[in-house]
């Protein structure tokens, strides 16, 4: 794979979304994300996500640029009736999404995936756990690489607007994983 002509491709928007995540016809090379959520005792959900464009960029910077890779990212929830944009950033989360905060724990929950197998990466097996403090609705979750809460610092990579929203109560669990993968086409 030739990383300046992925790079131009990502510039130049050459490459398709499709639902199974973003086609780079050039290098033959998809990319795509999928979010699993659920109440706890509830069965599981999934949801293709959207790798926003900054998450583009970190990953081709810190795969085959010169970027520093971030060592810890961390899953955040949102509340807001929106549908996610490619635009979105670390920086404009916050307010495009409207964070969801009232959880038990003091800091977003990290992600914490299992060894990279199959040309995938996941934290099916130790999903996020937000406990509610309070009554919301989570309709959505992203991938960032601050972990406190409404922080606008840091990288977005990726987020999803669930299919479903989810309602809890005070001291109701809410469980999500993600998985990223890259596939040759």
């Amino acid at each position: 794979m030739d990383k300046t002509q992925l790079q131009k491709d990502l510039v130049s928007g050459d490459y398709e979304v499709t639902p199974e995540g973003l086609y780079f016809p050039r290098e033959k090379l998809r990319a795509r994300g999928v979010w699993t959520y659920a109440k706890r005792g509830e069965p599981f959900e999934e949801v293709p996500n959207l790798i926003v464009d900054e998450g583009l960029d970190y990953m081709l910077g810190a795969a085959l640029g010169a970027q520093t890779p971030v060592t810890s990212w961390y899953i955040a929830i949102f509340t807001g009736d929106v549908a996610v944009q490619a635009s979105w950033t670390a920086a404009n989360f916050v307010s495009n999404a409207t964070e969801g905060t009232a959880y038990v724990a003091a800091s977003r929950p990290a992600w914490t995936p299992a060894a990279v197998s199959g040309q995938g990466i996941s934290s099916f097996a130790s999903k996020a756990e937000f406990v509610s403090s309070g009554v919301m609705t989570v309709r959505g979750a992203a991938l960032l690489s601050g972990s406190v809460k409404s922080s606008t610092s840091g990288t977005l990579y990726s987020a999803a607007r669930f299919n479903n929203d989810k309602g809890i109560d005070a001291t109701e669990a809410l469980d999500v994983g993600y998985r990223v993968e890259l596939s040759s086409a």
